[in-house]
């Protein structure tokens, strides 16, 4: 091994102060950047979720439109949740058939379910049904936020599409 008459190595091994200094900047800007992004995760789950119900009613709208069968949207309050089953007419008996899998609603807190017609619930299991000709019961769904906050959904019953209020705005 080569050595200078100061005593030191010529073949250096290691990193520079400057190189050291870039790296730490470098990780200070990439954890900058990302923290923000995982302190939101739960509201990303929240509207996920909020996407996943909508969907289950368009999907439900629309199959029941298509296949002229009586489905029904049901939200457990115990476990949170929303089935969706589809009624099937055989040799006078209506059988009811699950369709699709449960949804789990957590993050989100079901509180409350308004039927027009029939009334609010606050637990148990409350089924919404939507008719074969294109025509669902006008409902409003209120859950809550891991937040605190709540929001209400609103299921058209024309369209089956579902306008989503919050204190903050209105989103369609």
């Amino acid at each position: 091994m080569p050595i200078l008459p100061t005593g030191t190595s010529i073949n250096r091994s290691g990193f520079t102060l400057v190189e050291l200094l870039v790296a730490i900047v470098i990780l200070s800007l990439v954890s900058f950047i990302s923290l923000p992004l995982l302190a939101n995760r739960s509201d990303g789950d929240e509207r996920l979720k909020l996407r996943r119900i909508a969907g289950t009613v368009k999907q439900l709208y629309n199959e029941a439109t298509l296949t002229r069968d009586e489905h029904l949207l049901t939200f457990d309050f115990n476990r949170n949740s929303l089935l969706a089953f589809r009624l099937r007419s055989s040799e006078g008996l209506i059988e009811k058939e699950p369709f699709g899998q449960e949804v789990m609603l957590a993050p989100l807190q079901i509180r409350q379910v308004d039927i027009e017609g029939r009334g609010t619930f606050r637990a148990g299991q409350v089924s919404i049904r939507i008719f074969p000709l294109g025509w669902m019961e006008q409902t409003h769904l209120v859950v809550r936020k891991e937040s605190g906050d709540e929001m209400q959904l609103t299921f058209s019953p024309l369209t089956g599409s579902i306008t989503i209020d919050d204190e903050r705005t209105t989103v369609r």
